[in-house]
């Protein structure tokens, strides 16, 4: 009974999206972006190719109707459901605090010490400074293995179906070869996990992250304005706080088929591991690009079916006459 159970859970796993709050499409963070989106139109904070009505300002239909974002709406679907049934697992099983666990007990045995500097009675802002280095952690796993998955061959041919988007809406989240998602899931739970077993070390496990509706606060606040990673949307950050964090504009150049934008911007949050790695590229006004893979390559991943198959036909072998 209890497996039925699960499956039914699994399946329903599509449609509770909007209802789980670790979901990028949870139903406030949608609400935030559009709400975000009316300020942008009435202040006129964001850049347009022409004057629009503020419908076609949220929803252009050369966005929403385009092949590219119908091939993301057919593939949530599917995609949803792999997420559910593989991935999640693998959380499980390759878990952050399996990892951390491992750490913290590695590094005793190293030294004899089980705790470095023991904190026993933890302030606030000890919580606060275990959430910000647990932070800073995760999004240095996600911009690490970013990056190896543009500079790997064998990686690249699973993550390029993400850049196959000719457009971005919040859908192009969910374009993902499963296994790329699989590349992810590892990197992120290692270096949170060798974070919290290193802090653990250092100073005991009495500090707790803090959290807000049941996810990290800092992924929270990020997650408010996530969707505009995304998004037709140009929204820009003054030049000095691009340094620090990633803004839309940053990732959405980071979807630009010209080979100049190839390797860069790799953060999700923060900007400043791009910065120290020279792969950082701040825009000093608005730039018109187009999105994609160059020339004929993104032709290939014209169905949903393609998203899944075409990057194993890629590594066959081919014939020679």
């Amino acid at each position: 009974m209890e497996i039925i159970t699960s499956i039914l859970q699994n399946c329903l796993y599509p449609l509770k999206q909007v209802l789980i709050p670790d979901s990028q499409v949870y139903w406030l963070y949608l609400l935030s972006s559009l709400f975000i989106t009316l300020l942008l139109y009435l202040l006129h904070l964001t850049k347009t190719e022409e004057k629009k009505s503020l419908l076609e300002y949220c929803f252009p239909k050369d966005v929403y109707l385009h092949p590219s974002a119908i091939l993301d709406y057919q593939n949530y679907l599917p995609m949803a459901l792999i997420k559910s049934f593989l991935i999640l697992p693998i959380t499980t099983v390759i878990s952050a605090t399996v990892i951390a666990g491992a750490v913290s007990s590695f590094l005793t045995y190293l030294t004899g010490i089980t705790t470095l500097f023991p904190v026993t009675e933890p302030q606030l802002w000890h919580h606060v400074a275990f959430s910000i280095f647990l932070i800073l952690a995760i999004d240095f796993g996600y911009f690490y293995n970013h990056y190896l998955r543009h500079e790997i061959p064998l990686l690249w041919v699973f993550h390029k179906v993400h850049h196959t988007a000719e457009v971005l809406t919040p859908f192009t989240l969910f374009r993902h070869h499963p296994l790329d998602y699989v590349f992810q899931t590892i990197a992120v739970s290692l270096c949170s996990g060798i974070a919290v077993g290193l802090w653990t070390y250092l100073f005991g496990g009495q500090m707790q992250v803090l959290y807000l509706n049941g996810i990290p606060f800092l992924l929270f606040v990020f997650y408010l304005t996530g969707n505009f990673r995304h998004s037709h949307i140009w929204l820009a950050f003054p030049y000095w706080v691009s340094h620090i964090f990633m803004s839309p504009a940053q990732h959405y150049i980071h979807h630009a088929n010209e080979s100049k934008y190839y390797d860069k911007n790799y953060g999700k949050i923060f900007s400043i591991w791009d910065w120290i790695f020279g792969t950082l590229y701040v825009p000093k006004s608005y730039e018109k690009l187009d999105l994609g893979l160059p020339g004929e390559e993104g032709k290939e991943f014209d169905t949903v079916a393609n998203f899944y198959l075409q990057p194993f036909k890629t590594m066959l072998p081919t014939s020679k006459d």
